[in-house]
């Protein structure tokens, strides 16, 4: 609980705020803290409404004296936090000027007496709060400001403006965004939705008529489709024919008889794409090796595919991996090799004992 000021509201305080809940001519009252007393020190008529007299505001402000504003609302402004309303002309608006120029005792002082106002006057006629520090902070714009913040309701986590910012960028309606039902097929092995143009491209892959396949993921249809099939001259080609900013399968032919499969999410990708593509690629391999016949002897991920993928990377990729993929298919295959036998794990003897010897001791010799 904050620390209290101990300053208290005077009976006139009280009686002028009582005369205005039955008057609705009376716009606003300021409160001044005067020596240590809460004292009513002014007061506004109404003559418009109130977006029109918040501009009249001004004429209760001083520029280096903090004080406190109670305004009534339009009987027709809004309902209260918890969607109660207040008998007409008596709800009112608490608001805290404090001018960034006032002496710091005077700032305290008046933070530290504001929750005695409200208690003091009757919590219940305040639904709408504002605080300050400059004058046109309480005009007819200050107070739009300030609806417009809080009708905005509560803040976003950051999970929550991202997937925000990528329904404004990529155009989608909460309805377009893919579920974790509508992802469910693509996950565990199952197969994996392709448009025909993938399949030819996949197909022609297996085939040997082109070495290279990037597919890209349709994140309206949810289907995976060709982004690009071709010949390549150069294994430092196959960067180039990656994006750095969004995801893709790449299928390559290394040589005739080394088919790789990479996936390829830059750093740079949103979370969203992360989790789409990761979901797919499982049943795009099931997909690819078992219906279309693609065959794949090694796969690794990169996520810098301009550095990750150059000649010499990819050199090394497959001096590294092949050899393993190539050993455990051939033992799956073949003939196993018994493992070695190995030696017999020893008790260790109990403390104080000695070590039992296979040959008898020698017997002692001595006279008959």
């Amino acid at each position: 609980m904050a620390h209290q000021s101990g300053i208290q509201g005077s009976s006139d305080l009280s009686a002028k705020f009582v005369n205005a809940l039955n008057n609705e001519t009376v716009r606003a009252l300021k409160v001044s803290i005067v020596g240590e007393t809460l004292e009513a020190t002014g007061n506004l008529q109404t003559s418009g409404t109130l977006e029109e007299d918040m501009d009249r505001l001004y004429s209760l402000l001083e520029e280096t004296e903090p004080c406190y504003l109670l305004v009534r609302l339009d009987s027709d402004s809004g309902s209260t936090g918890d969607g109660t309303q207040q008998p007409t002309g008596n709800r009112w608006m608490f608001c805290s000027y404090v001018p960034d120029s006032a002496k710091v005792r005077a700032k305290m002082l008046y933070a530290s007496t504001k929750a005695t106002v409200t208690k003091t006057l009757g919590e219940s006629y305040f639904v709408d709060d504002i605080f300050g520090t400059d004058v046109q902070d309480f005009s007819a714009s200050g107070y739009r400001r300030h609806r417009q913040h809080v009708d905005s309701g509560a803040p976003l986590t950051e999970r929550e403006e991202e997937m925000q910012r990528i329904r404004e960028l990529e155009g989608y309606s909460a309805a377009d965004m893919p579920t974790m039902d509508s992802r469910r097929t693509h996950v565990s092995g199952a197969t994996c939705p392709l448009t025909d143009g993938a399949r030819t491209a996949l197909s022609d892959y297996a085939r040997g008529t082109v070495n290279l396949v990037v597919l890209a993921i349709d994140p309206r249809s949810e289907t995976v489709d060709v982004d690009r099939a071709e010949t390549l001259q150069s294994h430092d080609d196959v960067a180039l024919a990656l994006p750095t900013n969004a995801p893709r399968f790449v299928f390559y032919w290394y040589d005739s008889s080394t088919s790789l499969f990479v996936y390829s999410c830059p750093a740079s990708c949103s979370v969203r794409e992360r989790m789409v593509y990761s979901s797919f690629r499982h049943g795009l391999l099931t997909t690819a090796q078992d219906l279309l016949g693609v065959a794949v002897h090694a796969k690794f991920e990169v996520d810098d595919p301009k550095a990750e993928l150059t000649a010499q990377a990819l050199a090394q990729e497959v001096a590294d991996r092949i050899p393993v993929a190539r050993a455990a298919a051939s033992s799956i295959g073949g003939a196993q090799v018994a493992p070695a036998a190995q030696p017999r794990f020893k008790r260790p003897l109990p403390p104080g004992r000695r070590p039992r010897t296979s040959t008898p001791p020698a017997s002692s010799s001595g006279t008959s």
